[in-house]
């Protein structure tokens, strides 16, 4: 997911469940956390132009269901939100995040 973040309150599963929905349009059971993700980043790497940390919390998800779909648009959505081949992901353009889940999923997370 992409430009997601946490609401005031919320829990990082929680968030989950409704940052999923609200790029994909799926609902799924989130579970435990496979890994966090966590990275400091310069300005020039920032659509925004703004410093930051970015820290992901990768959870494992069971029972998905719903219409997938895509949003487009602004630079804060995920763009062509697909089902795509595991061996093959490292081809599309991503962001450093997925290459950590990856990484989780070869070894076994």
């Amino acid at each position: 997911m992409s430009g997601g973040g946490m609401e005031w309150s919320e829990s990082p599963r929680e968030t989950a469940h409704r940052e999923l929905f609200e790029e994909t349009g799926l609902t799924a059971t989130v579970g435990e956390v496979a890994g966090v993700y966590s990275r400091w980043f310069p300005a020039e790497e920032s659509v925004r132009r703004v410093s930051g940390h970015f820290v992901g919390i990768l959870f494992h998800a069971s029972e998905i269901s719903g219409q997938l779909r895509a949003e487009f648009g602004d630079l804060d959505t995920t763009d062509g939100a697909g089902w795509f081949p595991i061996d093959g992901i490292e081809t599309l353009p991503h962001v450093e995040f997925v290459d950590f889940a990856l990484e989780l999923v070869a070894g076994g997370a």
